[in-house]
């Protein structure tokens, strides 16, 4: 069974799949290595680490592919990745697509955000109109040779429009062929519950638990409710920037090794040259 299948066939079942953001193909071995049964390519990540630089669009279509084909080439489990906007109109949308499904993507997330942001406000969340994302969900689903690929069809209406109407996108992007639903910026409990029972049955839910103060932070209470993602974006961003402070600041202050620790073989380096 292709990667692609593999996960859809799993998000099927009723317990939910825990995915990790990574942002390379050593953060993605290390999440495989631990268990996770997929992981999240997160462009906020991506632009981070690659670029140093805020998720503000600065990465293009074909240097996300690029990045997502190096992951892919090392690991054995499916990738979720993330899409922006698609990188342009259903035009660009039916490129990128095509490319990432080259570069190894089990499913591919496309959000329904303006696509050049205010340069005034660049972090903001600007939206295109339902219609506009739905043309883009279509082209996506027509561009790909596997069908088991699935589109995941973000949605940052809660920012900005609230959440009526972020449910009813949702009903909207499903209408057009998404295969599962990111509602971002949900934060209260009844509302995950309400989305969780409007589309209950239809298609797949995915999470996104980026911030400790909301109701619900933990992946079994969202699988209670009939979620089948629990996305964690940022904790392998997170777990290596402390990492780097603490190890680089202990340098500078004591440019010592004695007394450290040979580092462990994380990248399979033995069995890859034939010596394990």
């Amino acid at each position: 069974m292709n990667l692609p299948a593999q996960f859809r066939r799993r998000l099927g079942k009723k317990e939910i799949v825990t995915v990790p953001g990574i942002y390379d193909a050593f953060s993605a071995l290390r999440a495989e290595a631990a268990g996770f049964e997929a992981v999240f390519v997160s462009g906020s990540a991506l632009a981070a680490t690659h670029l140093a630089r805020p998720d503000i669009g600065l990465l293009t279509a074909s240097e996300t592919a690029d990045i997502v084909a190096r992951i892919g080439e090392r690991i054995s489990v499916p990738m979720l990745v993330d899409a922006d906007h698609g990188f342009g109109n259903p035009f660009a949308v039916a490129r990128t697509v095509k490319a990432l499904e080259r570069a190894g993507a089990s499913a591919i997330q496309i959000e329904d955000q303006l696509e050049v942001k205010p340069a005034s406000n660049p972090l903001s969340r600007p939206l295109i109109t339902a219609a506009q994302m739905s043309d883009k969900i279509k082209a996506a689903r027509d561009s790909l040779t596997n069908d088991d690929i699935l589109i995941s069809a973000r949605s940052d209406a809660m920012s900005s429009e609230g959440f009526e109407a972020a449910l009813e996108r949702a009903h909207i992007y499903a209408d057009a062929g998404a295969d599962m639903i990111f509602v971002e910026s949900i934060s209260q409990r009844s509302q995950m519950e309400e989305l969780a029972r409007q589309m209950a049955g239809r298609l797949p839910l995915l999470h996104n638990f980026l911030h400790p103060t909301a109701e619900v932070t933990d992946a079994e209470t969202a699988q209670d409710m009939g979620y089948s993602v629990a996305l964690f974006p940022v904790i392998a961003l997170s777990a290596v920037g402390r990492a780097l402070d603490d190890a680089l600041s202990t340098l500078k202050a004591s440019p010592d090794i004695a007394g450290m620790t040979p580092a462990p073989d994380r990248i399979g380096a033995q069995d890859f040259l034939g010596r394990g």
